[in-house]
Order: C-alpha cells, then structure tokens, then sequence
C-alpha cells in the first residue's frame, strides 16, 4: 500500500455541492490535474484511486506496480501514481497518492483516505448535497460513532443481529450489503436469516463466500435497525472483523469526520420517514446493486452475487 502524506485538515470556510449517484454512492465532481472527474466518496478506500482512462487524459505518471490485496483473498495489479493537483470545490490538495486501477472504468475515481483526512465531509443524501468542511452546529444532531483509523479505514462497534461487534468497517462506496468473518458469527445473539430461494455463484462458492442471508444493523442505541443482505467469508482480514455500508435507506446524512476519529449520521427515527425521500433514491436502494469492482476491502463480494430478476 502506497504511503500517504496528506496534508492535515485546516480550518477552511464550508463549500456545498450537488453531490450526485453511483448505485447508492455519493459522487462529487472533482478535477484532477485540471481534468474533470467524478468521484465516488468511499470511506472503504484506504487509497486515492483513478481509472485508467483518467489517468491518460490527465497526464498521470506510473511510478510502478503495486499488488492490491483484498480481505477477499484475491490480489489486482496497480500502477502507483501521485497526482500532482487535485481541486474539489476550488479547494486544493497537492500531491497526492492513488493507485491507477484497471477495476475502475472511464473518468472515474474512488475518493478515500486522504481525501476524508483533508476534508471533513457532510455527505447530505436526503438533500443531494456534500459539504466540505461542516460547521459544528450541522452536526449537532447526528449520531457520532469513534471510529479507529489505523487501517486508513474506518473501524467502529455497531449492532448486528443484537449483539454489539467491534472493528467492523463503515464503507460508504459499497453498494449492495455487507460481509462478516466467519469467526464472530457464533458471537450474534441471533443468527443470520438464511433465504432458501437464494442462489449462490459457483465463483462465490470457490472463493469461500457463503452469500444469501441478511441482518439486522443499526449504528446507535435507540435507532431503528436496517435489514441487509450479507455474505460470510472464512478469511479474515487483517484488523477488523466485518463491512457494512453506510448507504441504507434509512440514512439520511452522513459525517466524515477523520480528525475527530468519528464518523456521525442522521438516521430517521421512523423506518417510514425515508418514504418521503426523492423517488429517485427509492429506486436506487430497491434494485439490486451490481458488482463495483472499487477494489477495496470486502466490496467485491457484491460480484458473487447472481442478479435478479
């Protein structure tokens, strides 16, 4: 993994943005190297990533290759590049690490890591809205969970199945459920719901994921609890014990706040409240996700799973 130095957030006057959708992730135009692009925000990400084609168009440099090795157990080829200028909403980070990889397709890139060390984010998914350095007083009434960054990843305990897991990642670029280590399995209060009518790929089976169950998750006492699919897997990744994304219906707002190590969101007190969302996001969180193919974490299990109908 490339070393990151990025530069430590400031105090900065707050900027918000028409944020846009991939699947269910929130995307942001950036520019990088005076090339627009749009990126994905992926607290998933432990790097800055680019595609291939963004990287050509801007004049990206490759450094050399590096293996990309995923929780999966699967390992990508990537070409190490530093961007020299990246601007987000006139603001501007220098030099900064990524990857350029051949999993991400035309001018795209997953904005992680370094992008949430610099900027402090309020994702508004019920707006359509991002928020660059977020006053104190929007955040006053979302519910912060301390997260733990050493992985460049965000670690927090939340509920599963009733019963409190910690170490498990927050991933705002996945779409599409979750995945657990086989071993805190037999720690759930209640198992995971199983679905007969579920069929699995033979390449999921191969790789060891068990795929066709759901959970009960919920990031804080006292907020509603949210049905997601989930998958299994033997393996377990160095340092955290599960995934879950952070796109649920239910969630109306999102702050990444990496230098405060927390991570805080908006969840509607009423599972009917989201009803009441733009049709456009109903749509999105009812259709199957495909596969992201962002390379990060456990977020390439969503590619084991069969469409549907």
């Amino acid at each position: 993994m490339l070393a990151a130095n990025p530069q430590p957030a400031r105090a900065a006057a707050s900027v918000t943005l028409t944020s846009g959708l991939n699947q269910t992730r929130t995307t942001i135009p950036v520019s990088v190297e005076n090339t627009r692009a749009t990126c994905v925000l992926d607290t998933g990400s432990s790097v800055m990533l680019v595609s291939p084609a963004l990287a050509r168009e801007a004049g990206l440099h490759s450094q050399g290759g590096t293996f990309e090795v995923a929780p999966d157990g699967r390992t990508y080829a990537d070409r190490q590049t530093v961007i020299g200028r990246l601007t987000v909403a006139g603001n501007v980070m220098r030099d900064v690490p990524a990857l350029i990889s051949s999993n991400l397709q035309g001018s795209s890139a997953l904005c992680g890591y370094d992008f949430f060390a610099h900027f402090p984010t309020l994702i508004d998914r019920y707006h359509r809205t991002v928020t660059l350095f977020p006053a104190a007083s929007k955040l006053a009434h979302l519910r912060c969970l301390p997260v733990t960054l050493g992985p460049r990843v965000p670690l927090a305990t939340v509920e599963i199945n009733g019963t409190w897991l910690e170490d498990v990642v927050l991933d705002s670029g996945m779409a599409g459920g979750g995945a657990l280590w086989d071993g805190v399995r037999s720690r759930l209060r209640q198992p995971l719901i199983a679905s007969a009518d579920y069929m699995t790929n033979r390449s999921a089976i191969r790789d060891g994921f068990a795929c066709g169950a759901s959970a009960w998750v919920r990031y804080a006492a006292g907020a509603p609890e949210t049905s997601m699919p989930i998958c299994t897997e033997p393996r377990r990744p160095d340092g955290y014990n599960g995934i879950i994304e952070t796109n649920l219906p239910g969630v109306h707002a999102i702050a990444v706040d990496y230098p405060h190590k927390r991570v805080c969101f908006d969840v509607a007190e009423d599972s009917q409240a989201w009803t009441q969302a733009p049709a456009q996001e109903q749509r999105q969180t009812q259709v199957a996700a495909p596969a992201s193919g962002n390379g990060q974490a456990w977020s390439r299990f969503n590619s084991l799973r069969p469409p549907r109908g």
